[in-house]
Parts: structure tokens; C-alpha cells; sequence
């Protein structure tokens, strides 16, 4: 073959393919590394003494206090989803057998302190990983700077020998964290090295200080013997000298007027050793990129603080996108190889703290009330709002994706225009449904008046409020074939959509203590209350109801079937009384807490939206109680809602609502 036959091609060898170098992708600058030869050719020379840096951040409370506070700052809580749901369980596993969260801690402050930090990945097969440490750790590389393996040397190296043992790892067998790496550099710089000079200085300032306050404690004296102008015996002086030895043991001297006894006067030196201190302190807390509160100081001005951390949460963003990069590049990704799979992987952190989740938080609510948004964004929006709430497990397959989303109001727009084409049926008349269902803020309260006298004058006269001995709702079988949405009955207003409804729910679900039902001792398990674990159980199943919108019949089996509930047993005058079999228990409590949860939901929505007013709905039929139907179009502050008094439920197996009123 001629050279033109070969013309425009590169060489490249097996080991270099199989570590990702593309043929188009060799650049033509080199990298000037400086080997260690010795016992072998280890890899490159690190540029500092990483066992000093190892020493200093040990022994040295703020360098130890800096890196913890990086290190923790940047970990914080993350979660790892991956496209493919076998992979994503297959991740989940290695996650928990390798225990990685338990390495990524040392593994994040070895890169922050060092620079440089190193997982070991040899394991890969049984899901072991471990962080070693990167003081006898080196990197061989190419003149191109493509890492051909990394070399352990084993003992001491001050004293390397012949005999000095060195363990080789492959390229994937390491992954390798660099924080602060200078441009083609083969090391991290870390945050203790580039500012040594600071911490001797602030290290020398405190050993000064401390011995000049040892000092001026102890009262040193200054003794002049003889006078002014004449020359004194030495001896005279050598004798005051030896006397001064006993000082300690003498309250009270007496001496002649030739000898004059005064203590040294060191000035202010605590206010010069702190003013020392803190300019150290401040000059260290620029070079790490640190707050000074973060590092302890207060007495700095809120607005300076306040700009320092939103830099040093800028500064944790950009080492989270390296530290993301290598935990899926050369961690995660490579274990799915292994198994073989291959699936897009999302890393997601948590944002920084509470005050950045409630500012983001309060946008996305702003921008959920423009009703000019489209279907898409908004599921986009709910879907963010719900992992920074903690509901993402609650909400998933409650909420549909972006593009499902724009399909569904693409169909809907569809369907609407479809039926604005049907001609009009003369003399139709809406249903009795569909007449109760009428928005009462379109109504004037003359009509709204009206509207009560007629639903009131529907309730038979023998309608009564529903007790716990009370049958007549639970007889009702249709109304147990009804999903949660249709039983809960809840009215959408503008702005607002059954998704908004539900997040609110399953947060209020999330966090309600059930205390209606929950027992607080020994003696309340025993009349029928529910313990803590029933509780537990309680609320698991009425999360799977809300987020799968199941049946009042569904949710009644599966608090049969799970919980093992007791007679609900009450005391009136000294005597037990069953009021509520255990068999029946199932059903009131599915009908009673969903209607509870659904409309203390609806009231923490309507609170955070600033809905100042909502009107109460009860469903009127012949099963309506007195003080639903009393209640049934009243109007109360939002924030004045109380279960029991104006806010449903009312009594048990309640179906009335609340509507929020818009202005």
C-alpha cells in the first residue's frame, strides 16, 4: 500500500479507542508533564505536597471547617433518574449495595482540600465502589494528555526503593475528581493550597497573640538599679536579678530609691491580635470564595452577606456540573454498560435552601396564574413545583408530561369547536345537575337567595345531621362506585385546575396528623382509635386513592384489608357504648377523611393564591343533613375555615365543598 493509499488517516491504537478518542478529535497541542521515574515511570509530578495539605486541613480548625462547609454545601440532597425504567431500577440497586452517598462524601472533600480525589472502581461487578486516598495516587498521560492509567504506590515514598510496590488502575478504574485545575493541568489545585500563606499567617497571628496575652498575664517587671547618670555595680544589679526569680512568692518589696520597679506596658495587643485574625480570616474567606458568615463571622452587613452567598451558591453550581459530569460519565454510565444498558441519565439537585426554593416557589405560582400560558409549560411548571415540594413519588402519573399535556388541550380545543359547530336543540333544557352545578359568582345574591330557599324547601322535613350511628348515607351503594374527583366534588375556578388541587392535597396528606383518628395512648387503642403505624398505613392508602383517583369502594376494601380496625367504642356516663361497628368503620372512614383532606387542600391552595373568600357547597338531595343544607351558600374567610364549624367535613360520611371566590 502507498503512502497515498493511506493519505489523511491517523494511527490509533486499540487502548486509545477504547478510552473515547475519536480519530477526528486529536489536538494538536501537547502537555509538558513532569514524570516521577522512580522506582518506575508513575505518572506525572504533583504539584504540591498533598500529604501537607492533608496535615493542615487535620489540624487547623477553619481549614477543616472550610472544606466540611464546601463539601456538605455542595452534597446536599440530589436524586438520579434515568429514561428506562429497568435501568432505573438496576441504578437504584447499585446505589444502595455500593453505598454511594456514603463514598461521594470523602471522595467531594479529598477533591476539595486536595484538589484531586479518587474513587476506585475495580469492583464494578459485585457493586463496590471506595474512595482511596490521593496522596501516593498518580497520573500517567499521554503527550496529548489523554490518561493512559493511574499508579498507586504503596508505603512510604520519602524513602522510595527498589523494593517499593506500585498498583496500576486503567482509566475507568478511577474516577477522578479535580476541583481548581489549572488549564491541561494532570491535578487539582483544591481550596488549602492556593491559600497556605494565608493560614501560616493566621496561624502565626494566633500563636503571637496568645503567648503576648501569656505574657502581659504574668505582670512581667522591669527593674532599674542606681541612679540616672552613674554607674551601678554589677553586682548589685546580678542580686536585684536573683531576687526577681522569687517575685512569685512575694506579695510586697521594699527597696532603697535607687531602684525603680514597673511593669512592662505591652499596650492593646488583644485588639491588634484580632484585628490581625480577621483580616486573615477575611483574606481566606476570598480565596476559598467562602461567606464570611459561613465562616463564622457575623458582624458583617446583611447586604454584603447576602451577596457573598448567592457568589458561593453560583461557585457550588459550577463544581455540582464537574462533580455531576465524572458520577455519570464514569460511574453510573459504565455500570449500565456492564449490565448492558444504555439509558440518558439525570442528575438533579436539590436547590440551595429554603429561601431559594420559596422564591422559586412563589414564580411558579405567578406564572400558574396567567391563563395565557400554554397546557405544556404549565405541566412543566407543576411537574418542577412538585419535585421541589418533596411530591414527585406522589404526583407521578397524576400529572402528565409536557407533551401529553398539549396533546389533551389540543384535543380538547378539538372537541370544543367540534360541539360549537352542533346546532342548538330547541326548548333543551339543562339537567338538575347541571343546574346545581351553576358558578355562583355569576349569580346575584338576590338570585343566589333564591336558589337557597328553593334547596332548602327540597330537604324533607325529617333530614337530620348525620351521626356515627347514622346508616341512611352508608346504604347509598352508587355513591361508593364514585371515583374520588366525582365524590369530593371539587369546583374548579379560574386560575386553577384539578392538578393544582391535588398537589395541594397530597401535600396536606403528606403532613396531616390525623388526629381525629389517631389514639395518644394505650386506653384510646383499646376504644377503637387508630396507633401511629395504622395511621401510616391510613395515609399510604389514601395517597394511592388521590394519586390513582380510585373508587370510594376501592379505598373501603383496602383500609378493610390493611388496616385491622377496631369497634369505635365511647364512653357516656361511665358506660361503653359501640357507636360504629368495625365492620362499617372502612366505608365512613373512606368517605369521612377524603372529603376532610380534599377540602383542607382546597384551603391551603386558596390561602397561598391570596383567595381571600369561599362560598360553602353542600350536595342537596334528600340525604342532606340539617347543617349542610344550613350552611349551603354561605360565604366565610378563608383563613377563618374550620372543619366542624364552617368548613366540610361537617359530621361524618360529609359530601359537602368549598368554592373559592375570585374577584
Amino acid at each position: 500500500m502507498s503512502e497515498e493509499d493511506v493519505k489523511g488517516y491517523l494511527a490509533v491504537s486499540p487502548e486509545r479507542m477504547s478510552q473515547g478518542v475519536a480519530l477526528n478529535s486529536a489536538f494538536k497541542s501537547e502537555v509538558n508533564d513532569k514524570p516521577i521515574k522512580f522506582p518506575k515511570e508513575v505518572g506525572a509530578e504533583h504539584p504540591f505536597d498533598f500529604e501537607k495539605v492533608e496535615q493542615i486541613t487535620d489540624n487547623m480548625g477553619i481549614a477543616n471547617a472550610a472544606v466540611d462547609k464546601t463539601t456538605d454545601s455542595i452534597i446536599g440532597d440530589f436524586t438520579i433518574k434515568v429514561n428506562d425504567s429497568k435501568a432505573q431500577k438496576l441504578l437504584d440497586q447499585f446505589i444502595k449495595d455500593s453505598n454511594l452517598l456514603t463514598h461521594i462524601r470523602p471522595w467531594i472533600k479529598e477533591g476539595i482540600s486536595k484538589g484531586n480525589g479518587a474513587m476506585d472502581l475495580t469492583d464494578f461487578k459485585n457493586s463496590k465502589i471506595r474512595t482511596i486516598n490521593f496522596n501516593n495516587l498518580y497520573v500517567k498521560r499521554t503527550r496529548k494528555g489523554v490518561v493512559k492509567e493511574f499508579n498507586q504506590v504503596v508505603g512510604n515514598t520519602k524513602t522510595i526503593s527498589a523494593q517499593t510496590k506500585t498498583i496500576s488502575f486503567s482509566p475507568n478504574q478511577i474516577a477522578h475528581l479535580k476541583i481548581n485545575a489549572n488549564p491541561g493541568a494532570p491535578y487539582g489545585m483544591g481550596i488549602i493550597w492556593p491559600n497556605r500563606r494565608t493560614l501560616e499567617h493566621y496561624s502565626s497571628a494566633e500563636i503571637s497573640g496568645h503567648k503576648l496575652q501569656e505574657r502581659k498575664a504574668g505582670a512581667p517587671m522591669h527593674v532599674k538599679v542606681g541612679i540616672p547618670g552613674e554607674s551601678v555595680n554589677s553586682a548589685d544589679v546580678d542580686a536585684v536579678n536573683d531576687k526577681l526569680k522569687y517575685m512569685n512568692n512575694c506579695t510586697e518589696w521594699a527597696t532603697d530609691a535607687n531602684v525603680d520597679i514597673s511593669v512592662l506596658d505591652f499596650g492593646n495587643i488583644t485588639e491588634a491580635s484580632v484585628s490581625s485574625a480577621d483580616h486573615d480570616v477575611e483574606q481566606f474567606a476570598i480565596g476559598t470564595q467562602i461567606p464570611l458568615v459561613i465562616l463564622g463571622k457575623a458582624n458583617i452587613p446583611e447586604g454584603l452577606a447576602k451577596t457573598q452567598l448567592e457568589a458561593f451558591q453560583r461557585y457550588i453550581h459550577s463544581i455540582r456540573i464537574v462533580i455531576e459530569e465524572i458520577i455519570e460519565d464514569q460511574i453510573l454510565k459504565p455500570f449500565l454498560e456492564t449490565q448492558g444498558l444504555s439509558a440518558d441519565i439525570d442528575f438533579e439537585w436539590e436547590l440551595p435552601g429554603e429561601e431559594e426554593k420559596n422564591k422559586r416557589i412563589t414564580s411558579i405560582n405567578e406564572i400558574l396564574k396567567n391563563p395565557f400560558i400554554s397546557e405544556g409549560f404549565k405541566a412543566a411548571l407543576e411537574m418542577e413545583l412538585a419535585v421541589i415540594l418533596g411530591l414527585d413519588e406522589e404526583v407521578e402519573g397524576v400529572i402528565d408530561s409536557p407533551e401529553d399535556a398539549e396533546k389533551k388541550a389540543e384535543e380538547d380545543r378539538r372537541k370544543e369547536e367540534e360541539e360549537i359547530k352542533q346546532p342548538e336543540v330547541p326548548g333543551e333544557k339543562p339537567t338538575a345537575k347541571e343546574e346545581a352545578e351553576i358558578n355562583f359568582d355569576e349569580k346575584t345574591d338576590k338570585e343566589i337567595e333564591k336558589m337557597m330557599e328553593g334547596a332548602l324547601q327540597a330537604v324533607p322535613e325529617n333530614s337530620h345531621t348525620c351521626t356515627e350511628e347514622c346508616s341512611c348515607n352508608l346504604s347509598e351503594e352508587a355513591s361508593r362506585d364514585m371515583t374520588l374527583a366525582e365524590y369530593v366534588n371539587i369546583t374548579e375556578i379560574p386560575g386553577f385546575n384539578f392538578t393544582d388541587y391535588l398537589i395541594k392535597i397530597l401535600q396536606r396528606l403528606k403532613t396531616d396528623k390525623f388526629s381525629d383518628l389517631k389514639a395518644l395512648t394505650e386506653r384510646d387503642i383499646d376504644l377503637g382509635l387508630l396507633s401511629e403505624s395504622d395511621v401510616d398505613k391510613l395515609r399510604l392508602v389514601l395517597k394511592d386513592g388521590f394519586q390513582k383517583n380510585k373508587t370510594i369502594r376501592e379505598i373501603e376494601k383496602e383500609i378493610d384489608t390493611t388496616i385491622d380496625l377496631r369497634d369505635r367504642i365511647k364512653i357516656e356516663d361511665g358506660v361503653e357504648k359501640i357507636t360504629l361497628s368495625k365492620e362499617e368503620r372502612p366505608l365512613v372512614i373512606a368517605r369521612t377523611e377524603t372529603v376532610r383532606l380534599a377540602n383542607a387542600g382546597l384551603k391551603d391552595l386558596y390561602q397561598e393564591n391570596d383567595v381571600s373568600t369561599y362560598r360553602y357547597l353542600a350536595a342537596m338531595d334528600e340525604r342532606t343533613s340539617d347543617i349542610c343544607a344550613s350552611l349551603n351558600g354561605q360565604v366565610f374567610l378563608t383563613k377563618d375555615g374550620q372543619p366542624g364549624v364552617n368548613m366540610p367535613p361537617m359530621h361524618v360520611n360529609c359530601r359537602s365543598t368549598i368554592v373559592g371566590l375570585v374577584e
